[in-house]
């Protein structure tokens, strides 16, 4: 084994193990609040009483509904948010002028929350997918187009003259030079999109849509039933994690870890 791998290995190691003390602290944390000289647990349930919330509604079948739900929603969102994005933020990236006058209005777009735009998609979708769709959109978009854009225009342009002296077109440019300096960029813009259109969408469904996780959470706190709540709340934490890991980190495995943008996915440093 190499040097660099036994280091590698070794720091994936540690940052395992620092995981795991940070969710143990957290637990703990948990447990001392929870307890009977803590906070009342109408307030603030325990770890039990939420780990039995969920196992009672993970075992009649609806959370699993509402999750598949959401995430169906998710991928669609963010399928139309990031082809989008990556298609307008190389337009722009590649032309500086369109950037100069494109950046001012992007940036004042992205200063909007996603949920400030919730009443008007439902106003123009009602509660069906076509509201989740905007508002993941929304979401996604602005960032993964910014990071795009950012991207391309920082690829040096000696580079692409390289490429055109050697005899290639314009699409080999953007093939073999612009797409894996930008890919980077764009991977961190996928990254903090998706978890600003999960959030978006969880807001989107507490608000106004008839299934999926926000709405499980709000009819739990209509109920009020705070152990539902968290057990929902954790639900989506997970799922967030996963989602991530699924999309991002396999996207990154496949493009700028194997072309040696990166060295790692999980670690996302640069070579």
């Amino acid at each position: 084994m190499s040097a660099s791998n036994s280091s590698m290995g070794r720091f994936r190691l540690v940052s395992w193990h620092m995981t795991a003390l940070s969710l143990l602290a957290m637990l703990l944390a948990w447990l001392i609040i929870a307890s009977p000289i803590g906070v009342p647990s109408y307030v603030i349930p325990g770890p039990f009483a939420v780990g039995e919330a969920w196992w009672d509604a993970a075992s009649s079948g609806r959370l699993f509904i509402d999750i598949l739900i959401s995430v169906q929603r998710l991928l669609l969102g963010a399928a139309v948010g990031i082809s989008t994005g990556i298609l307008f933020g190389f337009i722009v990236g590649l032309s500086p002028t369109a950037r100069v006058a494109v950046e001012p209005v992007i940036n004042a777009m992205s200063g909007i929350a996603g949920i400030a735009w919730i009443p008007l998609a439902l106003a123009w979708f009602g509660t069906g997918l076509g509201m989740s769709t905007f508002v993941i959109w929304n979401g996604m978009f602005f960032v993964v187009f910014a990071n795009t854009a950012l991207g391309v225009s920082r690829v040096q342009p000696s580079l692409a003259e390289s490429v055109l002296t050697l005899g290639g077109g314009r699409w080999d440019i953007i093939r073999s030079v612009i797409l894996p300096g930008a890919a980077p960029d764009i991977l961190t813009g996928l990254r903090v999109g998706l978890s600003f259109a999960w959030r978006s969408l969880i807001a989107a469904e507490l608000l106004g849509a008839p299934q999926g996780l926000g709405q499980w959470i709000n009819q739990s706190a209509t109920l009020q039933r705070s152990d539902r709540i968290l057990a929902g709340c954790i639900t989506i934490a997970v799922l967030g994690v996963i989602l991530e890991y699924l999309l991002v980190s396999w996207i990154a495995a496949r493009t700028v870890v194997r072309w040696g943008t990166i060295t790692d996915a999980s670690r996302g440093g640069a070579q």
